[in-house]
């Protein structure tokens, strides 16, 4: 069993929840690589040989990032997946066809907060690939500057999803009859 997840993060939110997510599906014995999207982008091999892709990003002006929202972000402080983004590294990766896939997205709680995660499954979906179980949400909390941050109760409901996509990469023997 293993899983990739990869991630974009600008201010460490949405990396402190892929590295929960990668130790809930651990947890159960798969073998997992948590990289951040510039990272993975060099390493396509081991995306590719993985059982699993799990794909994760914040939302930024009610959608995925775009170079601009990027820049913006770096204006502001960002350290992180400032240069290239999902989509962009999604765009470039091959063979997705019949992968299993998982999706989730740091966003807040505002009603009209938007979605980074459904513009990704849109993606993964259009190339072919088997989104296994519903977008994944994860709210994020922002202090008077601006700055975001998650609770301790986030990082354990990722790692319990984790957990549960580690569910998904046991063996199902009635694939194996079918």
């Amino acid at each position: 069993m293993s899983a990739v997840v990869v991630y974009e993060s600008m201010f460490g939110c949405t990396r402190q929840l892929a590295e929960a997510v990668g130790e809930g599906i651990a947890a159960l014995g798969a073998r997992v690589d948590v990289l951040e999207v510039g990272e993975a982008s060099a390493r396509d091999d081991v995306v590719l040989a993985a059982e699993m892709l799990v794909v994760g990003a914040p939302t930024h002006m009610r959608g995925l990032s775009t170079p601009r929202t990027r820049a913006l972000a770096k204006a502001r402080g960002a350290s992180a997946s400032a240069e290239l983004g999902v989509h962009e590294w999604l765009d470039a990766l091959p063979g997705l066809r019949a992968r299993r896939t998982a999706v989730f997205e740091t966003r807040n709680n505002g009603r009209f907060a938007g979605s980074a995660g459904q513009r990704i499954e849109k993606m993964l979906r259009k190339s072919g690939a088997d989104v296994v179980v519903p977008l994944q949400s994860f709210g994020v909390d922002a202090d008077d500057d601006g700055r975001a941050s998650v609770t301790p109760a986030q990082v354990d409901l990722a790692a319990a999803w984790g957990r549960s996509l580690a569910q998904e990469l046991r063996p199902d023997p009635m694939r194996a009859v079918l």
